[in-house]
């Protein structure tokens, strides 16, 4: 993995908080996030510029398929399970996945908690 993502490999990635999970007619599966938050005078500008109001990404089927298994799962898992489902050598799959979610997480879709939900705290 990327050398910040390396050092969570403990880390549980999850989809933040009002990202809805679409799926289109051909099956394709969509990411959508909450409505953009703007200052006054960037909402002007935003709608001159005709920027879209939410970030919207559409995945293909490995993305797809990474994104339903962000279930409680931590990262080391995930890079494991994506090795063997792809064929790749753990290096491989780590760095991709690693890539991906760095990307996920720039638009604000992911987020990565620091312990497994089972693991936290008030949790017997």
């Amino acid at each position: 993995m990327t050398t910040a993502l390396a050092a969570q490999a403990s880390a549980v990635p999850r989809l933040a908080e009002r990202v809805e999970v679409l799926r289109t007619e051909t099956g394709a599966l969509r990411l959508r996030g909450p409505m953009l938050e703007r200052p006054a005078p960037l909402r002007m500008v935003a709608w001159l510029l005709r920027a879209p109001g939410r970030t919207e990404v559409e995945l293909d089927d490995i993305g797809a398929w990474v994104v339903d298994r962000i279930d409680g799962r931590p990262l080391e898992q995930l890079s494991r399970e994506l090795a063997a489902h792809l064929r790749l050598s753990r290096r491989e799959a780590e760095v991709a996945l690693a890539d991906f979610l760095v990307a996920l997480r720039r638009r604000n879709l992911v987020v990565l908690d620091a312990t497994p939900p089972s693991a936290g705290p008030g949790r017997a």
